[in-house]
């Protein structure tokens, strides 16, 4: 088959078997990446490679994932409506109340867990929710949304994709209007990264691509892997190492946990 990547990416199949994870999460203390499974596996991923379920959540569907600073694992579950905390002893418990479509989680600077409520796709239902650390639960929406879906979270704005405008949309912290800030054409943009750099990272799930966005610069593509071969739905997004030098990809139409290499390491992740 052709070489669809360039080499300068050094693309590795990290680990293998997986039930099409969406979601990935670096763990610096336990040097491990968490990702989740269609039928609610809970994975533990080794940088050696080595994959075990910790857990199975009955009834699960498992998208995006976040980490905070004591060790516990937030878990968007829509197959159950839930957002699940599991903790350092990997014990599991609802966090905060019922969401009809829970896709992905992230923190703000305060502690405050933010949580896309995806819709459906052919409707503009899509609701933005914060969780406070007691579990009180905010509908923060400025406006609904074209299938709310990956966040990422800087020290003054909330950046959450809209999949089927498709675009990247933003609002400040403080409040006021959700703007789509970052269009984009013929592709179905899920989740976000920010570099130490200050760029931006896109993964489409559709069609196998990433972008990279600065607010100078505009979108530059880093990879069209047309074949589906290498790089397939790359949903979630996640550096991880020492020094957030890779990046890792997950596979929701795959089997799969790849990685690469970009020139940007990752910007640090808040865990409050």
């Amino acid at each position: 088959m052709p070489n669809t990547l360039p080499d300068s990416l050094q693309y590795q199949v990290l680990a293998s078997g997986f039930d099409h994870i969406e979601g990935v999460c670096w763990d610096p203390s336990r040097q491990c990446i968490w990702a989740g499974g269609e039928a609610g596996q809970i994975y533990r991923v080794e940088l050696d490679g080595a994959v075990r379920i910790v857990e199975i959540i009955e009834g699960g569907a498992l998208l995006g994932m976040a980490l905070d600073d004591a060790g516990s694992l937030y878990i968007c579950d829509p197959g159950n409506h839930q957002v699940w905390k599991m903790d350092s002893r990997q014990h599991v418990e609802a966090f905060g109340e019922s969401i009809n479509y829970p896709n992905y989680p992230a923190f703000g600077p305060d502690g405050v867990l933010y949580v896309s409520d995806s819709g459906a796709f052919d409707q503009v239902n899509g609701r933005l929710f914060t969780i406070d650390p007691d579990g009180m639960s905010r509908d923060v929406s400025p406006r609904a949304m074209a299938f709310a879906n990956g966040l990422a979270i800087d020290d003054t704005t909330v950046w959450i994709v809209e999949s089927a405008t498709p675009c990247v949309s933003s609002m400040s912290l403080n409040g006021g209007p959700l703007e789509r800030t970052i269009p984009l054409e013929r592709c179905v943009p899920d989740g976000l990264a920010f570099d130490a750099d200050g760029g931006l990272l896109i993964s489409c799930y559709q069609p196998n691509q990433l972008w990279r966005w600065t607010k100078d610069e505009g979108l530059t593509l880093i990879f069209d892997e047309w074949s589906g071969e290498l790089i397939l739905s790359p949903t979630n997004v996640a550096f991880f190492g020492d020094a957030l030098d890779r990046l890792a990809l997950a596979s929701l139409c795959g089997h799969d946990l790849v990685t690469i290499v970009l020139p940007h390491h990752g910007a640090a992740i808040r865990r409050p």
